[in-house]
């Protein structure tokens, strides 16, 4: 029955705009990391991407419904596989292999509820061996970041991020930022737009505190919707 359920999610093909809205969403949550990080000060003791990674699902944790969380990581993992056929190894790079990058998502998302999301994760491919390892990190990344999310939560309502008014990623994102904007304080605010980069991808740069989805990537997950 596994092997059937786990057919059926990694072979189904995106079927509908959740699936560009969910790998919005977690990259949204991705470069608001990178945010909290450089405003906050937060110290490093690896990549920075990694730290990124487990904020947002952390993060999304809080922030939406066990059914929520089962097709974010569904539609990440699809999203990643896709993108895995087509990248390359670069033993200097910031990021994990596209594959590794997104097992190590599955396996956080995992830990940080095992109870709720075994079956989940062993059909996205988490091995029976790392049930074990898997909720131990899960725990050790929410003891990690939760005494930060408890103290940079707003005490009152403000705009930590201020989104443009054009863009399609924006107009998908709306009610999230403003979900964020409820959870997240941060010292300076941050415009987020919506702009043509040359590449499918999102970015957090530190040196003018703002965050952009690239046109390229929106278009490339409505085109894998449609089939093209």
């Amino acid at each position: 029955m596994l092997r059937l359920i786990a057919l059926l999610i990694l072979s189904a093909g995106p079927a509908s705009a959740e699936y560009v809205h969910n790998n919005l969403r977690m990259t949204l949550y991705h470069e608001v990391a990178h945010a909290v990080i450089d405003q906050h000060d937060v110290a490093q003791f690896g990549p920075e991407e990694t730290a990124a990674d487990t904020f947002a699902l952390v993060l999304a944790d809080r922030l939406h419904t066990e059914a929520d969380m089962r097709a974010l990581i569904t539609d990440a993992t699809k999203m990643a596989r896709s993108d895995a056929r087509s990248s390359f190894f670069d033993a200097w790079s910031e990021y994990m292999p596209a594959d590794q990058r997104i097992a190590y998502a599955i396996c956080i998302y995992y830990g940080l509820n095992p109870e709720m999301r075994r079956s989940t994760a062993l059909a996205l491919g988490m091995p029976l061996a790392s049930l074990r390892s898997c909720t131990d990190r899960g725990a050790s990344v929410r003891a990690a970041w939760s005494p930060l999310l408890n103290s940079i939560a707003p005490v009152a309502p403000q705009s930590s991020l201020k989104p443009a008014t054009v863009g399609k990623a924006l107009r998908l994102l709306g009610r999230d930022i403003d979900r964020v904007n409820a959870h997240i304080f941060l010292p300076r605010p941050i415009p987020v737009s919506s702009e043509s980069c040359g590449e499918e991808n999102a970015f957090y740069f530190h040196w003018d505190e703002r965050i952009v989805f690239c046109t390229e990537m929106v278009d490339a997950l409505l085109s894998q919707v449609r089939g093209r």
